[in-house]
């Protein structure tokens, strides 16, 4: 096929640029390269696009190339054939660029497609980052949780152990006040000492009385912050083994989807290779020698035979 649109090694290089034949030239070049129905969404078609493109230019670079040959003869009418030659190659690049703008709209699309799934995969990171995040200040905020229910429990057993104290030294120091009390007692009259000696019974049973009582209630107080610990640390342990359930669970559904999908694109690939071994054996039972019957199926396959296709 010749690289330019019109047979030019026919054409009178003289009557183009002097006898006012380069418009029907012109012409006639734009009749061949309009013929052409653009069709960008095939392989095909952008190659025939770009192929009468190339043509219309290979067309311009032999009119030019006819009319340089012919200022070297005409040295006289130089004028007016620069004029011609200039003419020729802007009109023949508009033609170009006319016959290529399907395929270059074509291809800023595929540009503005690709820039916009790059943006799409940038927010998906960005959203995928943002999950982490929160995922790391939810576990951080479970962590301040366990810390201050066993700060707690350390504050209720201080306290339960401060009570403690605080009760021995009040039995201490009524059990002083007693004897100073009893002492007094001895200096007064046997009369003031009898009476003394049963206040001192008296005093001796409630000081037991409020002893046993404020023990109880420390031993309750700290059976108490006790039971509150153990059930703030198995409440944290439970959320933590659910959300370690949670996440086994999430990584073998994820395993069991990847699993499916992998025996499913085995299965197509041994199905499809299977009706391709038996396509090649049938057109080697027709008498295709079978290295090019499997040259031609694999064509097919990859699509470089136009119209023809292999029904899986």
């Amino acid at each position: 096929m010749s690289e330019a649109l019109i047979p030019l090694e026919s054409v009178n290089a003289v009557e183009v640029f002097t006898g006012g034949g380069l418009d029907d030239l012109l012409a006639r070049i734009r009749t061949e390269a309009v013929t052409l129905v653009p069709n960008v969404k095939t392989a095909a078609g952008r190659k025939e696009i770009a192929s009468i493109a190339y043509k219309v230019s290979r067309s311009k670079t032999a009119i030019d190339d006819a009319g340089k040959a012919l200022v070297a003869d005409l040295k006289k009418q130089t004028g007016d054939i620069d004029s011609a030659r200039k003419k020729a190659r802007d009109t023949l690049d508009a033609l170009r660029d006319e016959v290529r703008k399907p395929l270059t709209d074509w291809e800023v699309e595929q540009e503005r497609i690709e820039r916009e799934r790059v943006e799409a995969e940038e927010r998906a990171r960005a959203e995928a980052e943002a999950a982490r995040l929160a995922e790391i200040a939810r576990k951080e905020e479970e962590i301040r949780a366990r810390e201050e229910a066993v700060r707690a429990a350390e504050e209720a057993e201080r306290q339960r152990v401060a009570a403690e104290q605080a009760e021995r030294e009040r039995v201490v120091r009524e059990t002083r006040l007693q004897a100073e009390a009893a002492e007094n007692a001895k200096r007064e009259a046997a009369a003031a000492v009898e009476r003394a000696e049963r206040e001192a019974r008296g005093a001796t049973e409630r000081a037991a009385r409020e002893a046993a009582e404020a023990e109880q209630r420390a031993k309750d107080a700290a059976a108490r912050a006790e039971r509150e610990k153990a059930e703030a640390v198995a409440a944290a342990e439970r959320r933590a083994l659910e959300e370690a359930e949670r996440v086994e669970r999430e990584r073998r559904s994820k395993e069991e989807a990847q699993r499916r999908a992998d025996e499913a694109r085995a299965a197509d690939v041994d199905h499809r290779r299977a009706i391709n071994r038996a396509a090649v054996a049938a057109m080697v039972g027709l008498g295709v020698d079978e290295e090019i019957a499997a040259i031609v199926i694999t064509a097919i396959v990859q699509g470089k035979v136009p119209a023809v296709a292999i029904s899986y």
